[in-house]
Order: C-alpha cells, then sequence, then structure tokens
C-alpha cells in the first residue's frame, strides 16, 4: 500500500489526530465548554431530586413532633387542671358525681389548638383512695380524668394525617378529720337566750353552699340543730350529739330568743315584761343566724314576723290587760305598774308615741261612763332594723379571732367583749363576719407556725333587744355612746355579752398538716 494512504488511514484512526482540509492538514475539532456543565448539572438536579424527599420528610417530622410534644402537655395541663377542679369540690364521700360534672365541665371548657380535637373526658372519682404517695399513704377523694385527642399534621399530612395522643391526671383531696368543740359558755341576758350549732345547708346544685338559707329547725337527737348552751341554766336536750363535720364544712351558730324570758335573773333591774326595743312582744321567739351575713344579710333576716298585742283600758286610760298573739297563739302579758304601764312598754319600738310605728290599729268601746273599756287591736310588724325606714341593723353579733388558750380559760360572766366591739353596731361585713360561719379548716389555719393562737373563734351574741324600748330595764343601762333612744345598739346591745362562748376545731390528717390542700397524684 502507498505510504501516503496508510499514513492518511492512521489519521483518520487517531482521536486526537488534527483534520485538514483535503489537499492538507486536518483541523482539531474544538470541544464544546456547555456539554460538560450540562452533563453536571443534570447529575446534580437528579440526585437533589432523590435527596428532597427524605429531606422534606425528616424536617415534616422534626416539626410535626415538636407540635405533638406541645400539644401533648395542653391536653396533660388540661387534664390535671380537670383533676385539681373535681377534687377541689370532692370534700365529702358523697360528693362524688358533684366532683366528676365539676371535672368534665372543667375540662370541656379548657382552650385548646384549632388543630386538636378532643373527645369527652372520661372520669373517675374515689372515696376511698389515697394521697400523693410522695406525701403519704393517708386516706383522700380522689379524681382521676382522662382524655384522648387527635392533632392533624403540616408537612407530614399527605402519609399521616393526623396523630392520635391520650393523658391521663389524677388529683386527690385529702380526707382530714376535724375535733369540733364549745366552752365558756356565758351569758348575761333578761330575755331566754339559747345558743345552737348548725350546719350551712348545700345549694341547689350541691357544688356548693347556700349562705342565704338555714337548716329545718328541728333539734334533740338527730336534729339540725346542736345546743351550745342558754341563759337560763336549763338542762340541754337529752340525746343529743355533737354532729361530726368535715373539715370544710360552713358552721353556723344560732340564737334563739324569747322576749323576757329570763326576768328572774338579779341583774334585770326592774321586772317587767314588755315588747323588746324591736317590737317584739312579751314570750315572742326569734330567732339568729349568723352564717346569713355571708350573704350580706342582717341574722335576724329570717325572723321578722306579724304579731297583734290586744290592750284594754279603762275610762281613765289605764291599761287594765293585755294579750299577745303570734303564729296563731295568744297569752296574757303581765300588766306593767306605775309609769311603765303604757303602750311603750307593751309594744316597744310600735308603739304610736315613737314616731316609727310599724302598725296599724282598730278600737271597739263597750260600756259607758266609768264603766266603760275600750280594746285595741295592735297589728304590727318587728323591726330588726330599728325603724320602718332604717337601713341599720341593732347589734347582734361580733366574732373575735387571734385569742390565746389563757384568754379562753380566763372569760366569765364578768368578762367584758373586747374593745373593737364595744359601743359598736356592725355591719354584716365587718365585726368579724367573715368567721361568721367557718369551717374547721379556717380556724384551724389560724394556729400555725408555731403561734400562740388557738384554732377558735370566740362569739359574743346580743339578743338585739331588751326589755322595753332601748332597754331601759337592764341594770345597769349601759347605753352605747353615739346613739340615739330606741336607735341601733341602744342599751346595752352593745356590750355583746346575752351570750358568749367558744368555738374550738382542730384538724387533723391529710398530708400530715391537718390542711386540705388539694394535690396532684400522679
Amino acid at each position: 500500500m502507498p505510504s501516503a494512504t496508510i499514513d492518511a488511514l492512521a489519521l483518520s484512526a487517531s482521536p486526537c489526530a488534527a483534520r485538514t482540509r483535503s489537499g492538507g492538514s486536518f483541523p482539531r475539532l474544538a470541544r464544546n465548554p456547555f456539554s460538560a456543565a450540562a452533563d453536571d448539572s443534570g447529575s446534580i438536579a437528579v440526585t437533589f431530586a432523590l435527596l428532597l424527599i427524605p429531606m422534606m420528610l425528616i424536617l415534616g417530622l422534626v416539626v410535626d413532633y415538636a407540635r405533638m410534644v406541645q400539644c401533648r402537655a395542653i391536653l396533660q395541663n388540661a387534664v390535671d387542671e380537670a383533676a385539681l377542679a373535681g377534687a377541689s369540690v370532692f370534700t365529702t364521700s358523697d360528693q362524688g358525681a358533684n366532683a366528676a360534672t365539676v371535672a368534665a365541665s372543667y375540662f370541656n371548657r379548657a382552650i385548646l389548638p384549632a388543630t386538636m380535637k378532643a373527645g369527652a373526658p372520661t372520669v373517675t372519682t374515689n372515696a376511698n383512695g389515697t394521697i400523693n404517695p410522695a406525701l403519704g399513704s393517708a386516706p383522700a377523694y380522689t379524681v382521676k380524668v382522662s382524655a384522648s385527642a387527635t392533632v392533624s399534621t403540616t408537612l407530614l399530612s399527605m402519609l399521616l394525617p393526623s396523630v392520635s395522643m391520650t393523658a391521663t391526671g389524677t388529683a386527690s383531696d385529702p380526707v382530714v378529720s376535724a375535733k369540733l368543740g364549745f366552752t365558756n359558755v356565758n351569758s348575761v341576758a333578761c330575755d331566754g337566750n339559747a345558743v345552737y350549732l348548725y350546719q350551712v345547708p348545700k345549694n341547689a346544685s350541691g357544688s356548693g353552699y347556700d349562705f342565704g338559707s338555714v337548716p329545718t329547725w328541728s333539734t334533740g337527737s338527730g336534729g339540725n340543730y346542736y345546743e351550745i348552751g342558754n341563759s337560763t341554766g336549763a338542762a340541754l336536750p337529752p340525746g343529743q350529739a355533737l354532729p361530726t363535720v368535715s373539715a370544710n364544712q360552713p358552721l353556723g351558730v344560732a340564737m334563739v330568743n324569747q322576749t323576757n324570758g329570763n326576768t328572774g335573773n338579779s341583774g334585770c333591774g326592774v321586772t317587767v315584761t314588755g315588747a323588746n326595743s324591736y317590737g317584739a312582744p312579751h314570750k315572742s321567739t326569734q330567732t339568729f343566724y349568723s352564717s346569713l351575713l355571708l350573704n350580706g344579710q342582717p341574722p335576724t333576716q329570717n325572723s321578722n314576723y306579724n304579731y297583734t298585742v290586744t290592750v284594754t283600758q279603762n275610762s281613765g286610760g289605764t291599761i287594765t290587760a293585755v294579750t299577745a298573739t303570734v303564729g296563731g297563739q295568744t297569752w296574757s302579758v303581765p300588766v306593767a305598774s306605775s309609769s311603765y304601764n303604757n303602750l311603750s312598754t307593751y309594744l316597744g319600738i310600735n308603739a304610736p308615741s315613737t314616731g316609727s310605728s310599724n302598725c296599724t290599729s282598730s278600737s271597739t268601746t263597750s260600756g259607758s261612763g266609768k264603766t266603760a273599756t275600750t280594746t285595741t287591736a295592735y297589728n304590727c310588724r318587728t323591726q330588726y332594723f330599728t325603724s320602718a325606714s332604717s337601713s341599720t341593723p341593732n347589734c347582734v353579733l361580733y366574732v373575735q379571732t387571734g385569742v390565746t388558750q389563757s384568754y379562753l380559760s380566763g372569760l366569765s360572766n364578768s368578762s367584758s367583749a373586747p374593745s373593737a366591739a364595744l359601743t359598736k353596731c356592725f355591719a354584716p361585713t365587718t365585726g368579724g363576719g367573715s368567721y361568721s360561719a367557718p369551717t374547721c379548716a379556717q380556724l384551724s389555719a389560724l394556729q400555725s407556725g408555731g403561734s400562740s393562737t388557738v384554732p377558735a373563734a370566740v362569739y359574743w351574741w346580743d339578743d338585739a333587744g331588751g326589755v322595753g324600748p332601748g332597754e331601759q330595764y337592764y341594770g345597769p343601762s349601759s347605753h352605747c355612746s353615739a346613739t340615739t333612744s330606741n336607735g341601733p345598739g341602744y342599751g346595752e346591745d352593745c356590750q355583746y355579752k346575752n351570750n358568749f362562748f367558744a368555738m374550738q376545731c382542730q384538724t387533723t390528717g391529710g398530708s400530715g398538716s391537718g390542711f386540705t390542700e388539694v394535690v396532684l397524684s400522679q
């Protein structure tokens, strides 16, 4: 083969040979600078596309996991708070159903994220549970709340639209025992006064207490009212037993007052049997309830009533006979002598001469001349507010706290009410009103930190009206300062000594402190 042909073939076979046009050398081919870059970018795009999916999954997992943790904490907090709310009203063994209702209602009102859909909670109550194990094994009323919820996802929504979660919380209300007692019962009164303990009734829903009402009146064994003591020295009713109360039960004290029921008391001075200073007639009975103060009511709000006093006078105007009728029962009223024989004695503040009478009257006359007699029936209503238009009640109750055991031990008939009480009449929110229906837990809390204060409240009761208008027959006649005749506190009302005694209550149990704090068990 000619050498020229061999050289040409060799050149054409070599990839790196320079090509020439015919008749000369072949020029080298120029490489495209973009072809390699295009190849690389394509590879990167494919690689990124392949990595994007797991990256998005990882990112979605991180974001949604953080959201789930937060939502789980919100759900846990909701069931914990619902359990605490239920346990806080689970104060007695019969309150399980009420505790469950409160817990469920509390959870249903919880503010949850819009992405969280929670179902109705499951609430379980146990009247025989135990306190938080970390605090001991004492008995407790427990409330357990469980709830489930679904939370929608965000970046994971295509693979996992939602996540389900469950939370459970348990709260305990320690069973705390209350030891209640009354000591140093004293009385200085011309009226017949007896004081009684009662338990403030539950409200209509059973979820709390109704301070605007009082229990139906019944005494003796199994009655609603336990007699503490009286002004006449009469024996306490046979068979009655001091009730067992829970530490959180509000306790009221009632005074039953009978007008002129203790005129045999040597301190009463002149023996006269008239109406008291707010018009309650001889031998009538009225009851004062301390717990009404917590409802903003005067403590006798339930005992104002209508009555009739019938007075017979001879032709000279002398009163010769008097009767009183209350609630369909009529009795004779002893006729007073000399200057006390007047309408003010028998009607008190309702006498026409006082200018504040709350009565209507009608008269009939029989006979003529010196034998003529006139009988007048006065149909009246008691006026605890001292006049038909007054908004200020009589003095009735002062509650004293922060006392020591030595102070209590020294109480006697010769003791005086605290200086903060003397000469004053108190509105329902003052004068120790916060302890007018205390719980044993509240009294027990007065004694803390090694203080010498004892868990007690001293009740200084007045019957809100002595014998006659202005109680002028009480001796000595200790009229209060800054009052007007027949006004609030006139006479010895502001002495608060018609009955006074100490109510003491110590709590034990629970976490060992005797307190009734509600705690989370789980």
